[in-house]
């Protein structure tokens, strides 16, 4: 009974202070050393080949700077408008195309296997992937909202390559690449914007030139209708219908009047018996000299615009032409006596005698002097049929003048009427004038304030590609040239070693796990007594022989020389990948040399 219970108490008693648990695990990993150490040993090697086999990549970095125009955009403004990070992106578009990357592919020969095996497409597809474009931001002021906001003020180009000279070389082209392109664009963009607006000027121009001869045709066709004088047409108008009473008015009173010079000169006996043409034609040139004695006292006393003196200068006018018609006679007197002269003259001298050619000229001015007073005679109808009574010769120029100035009235009033029908006319179309001409300036008006927009905006446009012409506008520098690299970017060796020795160790502990727990056999008293259900009366411990010493001291000596192995490859890994040896034993030396005096002190 005492052995069933010692038995029994087995499980829970603690053997050498260590619990049972603990035990079965310890036994467990002794049991399956191996096939903890196998793959652990194995996926260990694997890791440390990784990362002595993967091939270095070095990258070449350049840092390029975003630098503000120059001068203050309120003075000139760019033409460029575009926000920085996106012409970054389309200046990247740009350069990374086939051809730009096919010539730095064949310029450094790069990827001659991949050129081989596929083509010059696939190898450029390989280097975009290579190229890094990095964005630089950082938080500024905005000058207009006061606000900070993130801003793009710089970005990084690098190129990853096995070789750091290459990538120093190709980051440098591709800097270069960048650098050029942004300001063949920003000078193109200048010079479009530019060349668009000198044409829309250009355009417009000509659109002014047309639009300025149809409103030049149209005033010359309706100068006199325009809406600025449709108040002067109306005014005329009023005038015209106002003097047209008047005239209306003079004419009914020089009926009158002419009725009563009628009857005056019925009355009236044209001649005065016993008295001679000579006589008549005397008293009538006494009595046209009595009246131009008269006009001359009522020209100092009266203004021309004087009725008065209007009425006498027609009666003195009307006189003049019928004694014109003995100053006709005179004349024809005078021409047959030339005549007469002339006949005398030829018979004694000739043709070229300057006393016949004299009188040739007197009589050629003689014919002009009566044909010109038989023309005003015939065009004037004043026939007094030898009339000589000076009573009668008054009243009858009276009412002659007075039938010319009703004749100038109905003319008047003809031309009156005529102009003011014309001004009604034109009133009526003044409407219709004055909607085409809005029209017309309206449109003349829009197109020359686009045009003076357009000049000024193209007048900014050249400002701005003289801006960038002259490198004075935002700026990409470089403030980073691409160098050398000294390490390789990737891989991270030491980091490829260390996650290989923990994933080494976790495959190990997990195949370890894996075969305990698919192993239905039955180990340790532990098992039996748990699998049985029947205490144990007694524990045989393993019994090692011969064959058993000679195959563990075996194993240790695998083991010895496997960490052996290890240490070498670890050392490896610190001098190549880490530091070398020397450095970190001369650190190490001089360490401990300074602490060393310090701390025996």
């Amino acid at each position: 009974m005492a052995t069933r219970q010692a038995s029994t108490s087995l499980p829970q008693t603690v053997r050498g202070g260590t619990p049972v648990k603990w035990r079965a695990q310890i036994q467990i990993l002794t049991r399956r050393k191996w096939q903890l150490i196998v793959p652990t040993f194995l996926l260990a090697v694997l890791a440390i080949l990784a990362a002595l086999l993967i091939p270095s990549v070095y990258r070449s970095s350049a840092t390029i700077l975003i630098e503000r125009q120059e001068i203050p955009s309120d003075l000139v403004r760019t033409t460029v408008t575009s926000y920085a990070d996106q012409r970054i992106q389309v200046i990247s578009q740009r350069v990374m195309t086939t051809s730009n990357l096919s010539k730095l592919i064949e310029k450094y020969d790069l990827y001659p296997d991949i050129r081989r095996k596929a083509s010059i497409y696939t190898a450029v597809e390989v280097m975009r992937e290579k190229i890094n474009l990095n964005m630089i931001s950082a938080d500024v002021l905005d000058p207009q909202s006061g606000r900070a906001q993130a801003a793009t003020i710089a970005f990084s180009l690098s190129f990853d390559s096995e070789s750091p000279e290459t990538a120093q070389r190709i980051t440098s082209d591709l800097v270069s690449l960048f650098l050029n392109e942004n300001l063949e664009s920003r000078a193109a963009a200048a010079s479009e914007a530019t060349a668009f607006l000198g044409a829309e000027a250009d355009r417009l121009g000509e659109e002014i030139n047309t639009l300025e001869a149809r409103l030049a045709g149209f005033k010359e066709e309706h100068g006199d209708n325009l809406p600025e004088l449709a108040s002067l047409n109306r005014e005329l108008m009023m005038r015209n219908e106002e003097r047209l009473r008047d005239n209306a008015q003079s004419l009914r009173t020089l009926e009158q009047q002419a009725l009563y010079l009628e009857s005056e000169l019925a009355q009236l006996s044209p001649t005065i018996l016993g008295s001679t043409s000579k006589g008549g034609a005397t008293s009538l040139d006494g009595y046209l000299e009595e009246l131009q004695a008269q006009y001359v006292r009522i020209k100092e006393r009266y203004s021309p615009n004087h009725p008065d003196r209007i009425q006498l200068e027609k009666e003195i006018a009307a006189l003049q032409q019928h004694v014109g018609k003995s100053s006709i006679a005179t004349i024809q007197v005078r021409l047959n006596q030339l005549n007469a002269d002339l006949s005398s003259l030829t018979k004694r001298y000739s043709n070229e005698h300057p006393d016949v050619i004299s009188l040739r000229r007197s009589i050629r001015e003689t014919e002009s002097q009566l044909a010109s007073a038989r023309k005003q005679m015939r065009d004037n109808d004043v026939v007094f049929d030898g009339a000589n009574n000076p009573a009668y010769v008054q009243i009858r120029v009276k009412l002659d003048a007075t039938r010319l100035e009703m004749e100038s009235l109905r003319q008047t009033k003809k031309e009156l009427e005529g102009e003011t029908k014309r001004y009604e006319a034109l009133l009526t179309e003044a409407p219709r004038i004055e909607q085409e001409y809005r029209a017309l300036t309206r449109d003349y008006d829009n197109a020359m304030l686009k045009y003076k927009e357009i000049k000024e905006k193209g007048l900014q446009a050249e400002l701005g590609q003289s801006l960038e012409r002259d490198r004075k506008s935002e700026r990409f520098s470089l403030i980073e040239p691409p160098l050398r690299p000294e390490k390789p970017f990737k891989p991270n060796r030491l980091a490829i070693v260390v996650l290989g020795l923990v994933l080494a160790m976790a495959a190990g502990v997990g195949n370890l796990a894996l075969q305990e727990s698919i192993d239905k056999g039955l180990y340790g008293s532990q098992r039996v007594q748990a699998a049985t259900n029947i205490p144990l009366l007694a524990v045989i411990p393993y019994i090692a022989t011969d064959s058993d010493v000679k195959t563990g001291q075996r194993h240790r000596q695998i083991i010895l020389g496997a960490s052996l192995v290890a240490g070498c490859l670890a050392l490896a890994i610190i001098h190549f990948f880490i530091a070398p040896l020397d450095v970190i034993w001369f650190v190490l030396m001089r360490r401990f040399g300074t602490d060393m005096p310090s701390m025996g002190h």
